[in-house]
């Protein structure tokens, strides 16, 4: 596992580091050849808007890309973390909540191909068109939950989230990310990982293709999972370790040895800084931070 970082993050990180080193100018990171290079643009949730917290921590709003060619989600501020030369043609959303989804990010990155369930793919399309002024506007895709979408070389199959939006009829995402034998499951925003979102990743029974790597929202903190902003729409660190628990006994996540699993959509009150995170996160739970790089 490689792990790269240009982190705006104070505090010591305990994850394990092979490499570290910052992104020149030119500096975009090649496909890992035998795994996916995932690189965190942003690990913060709705409320990480006015700087560093009392730590000194920054966190940007969620968002991935994949192999520095594909993103899932983003907003103008993750566009920063991006490696210097880095220009991504497609972008997989999971809802459109507004610190996942702003078409101007995508536009003025020259995003070429938009995903999103097919549920709100008609206001995605509106959104784009009225922040184009002029430019040309992505070719926007509605996806059904189980549809599987290759984009440079990576696979990705839309899978049902446990969270909603004010938008009538709109069904938010997730999504596994396939290349090789690794298979990632990302998941975010989601209060646990719903049945149908097993059956549609080939999860519910045999599991004959295991995940290999975790990435799931852990909104609320440790001691704050009864808090009824999120119980019912997002995840806890207590729900992330229990869900984890439950997929590798019931051998649905097979990592290998040593590989953790990456929360990240933290919400900037309940969570302190990266240096208590990793001090307090029971096991096999790490807290993803902005510009952390892993090859999976």
């Amino acid at each position: 596992m490689n792990i790269r970082r240009r982190s705006f993050i104070g505090g010591a990180i305990s994850a394990a580091v092979l490499a570290t080193r910052s992104f020149a100018s030119d500096d975009t990171p090649a496909p890992a050849a035998d795994g996916l290079r995932l690189r965190f643009l942003g690990t913060g949730a709705i409320d990480w808007e006015d700087g560093p917290n009392q730590y000194g921590d920054v966190r940007r709003f969620a968002s991935v890309i994949v192999d520095g060619k594909v993103l899932v989600d983003l907003t103008a501020r993750n566009r920063e973390m991006l490696p210097g030369g880095c220009r991504p043609e497609a972008v997989f959303y999971t809802h459109s909540h507004r610190d996942h989804f702003s078409a101007a990010a995508a536009l003025d990155l020259g995003v070429k191909r938009a995903y999103c369930h097919k549920s709100w793919a008609d206001v995605a399309t509106a959104k784009f068109r009225d922040a184009a002024k002029g430019r040309p506007v992505p070719e926007v895709r509605g996806i059904a939950f189980g549809e599987r979408i290759e984009e440079s070389g990576v696979a990705f199959v839309a899978l049902p989230a446990n969270h909603s939006t004010r938008r009538k009829g709109e069904r938010c995402a997730m999504y596994v990310v396939e290349k090789g034998a690794a298979r990632l499951l990302y998941a975010t925003d989601t209060c646990g990982i719903p049945r149908d979102a097993l059956k549609y990743a080939g999860l519910e029974r045999n599991a004959r293709r295991p995940i290999t790597a975790f990435v799931m929202e852990a909104t609320a903190g440790l001691g704050h999972e009864n808090d009824p902003r999120f119980f019912f729409s997002h995840s806890s660190v207590d729900l992330v370790a229990r869900t984890a628990r439950a997929l590798l006994e019931t051998g649905r996540y097979r990592p290998p040895a040593g590989r953790p699993v990456w929360i990240t959509h933290l919400i900037r009150s309940q969570h302190g800084s990266q240096a208590m995170l990793d001090a307090t996160l029971p096991a096999p739970l790490k807290a993803a931070y902005d510009g952390l790089e892993v090859v999976v």
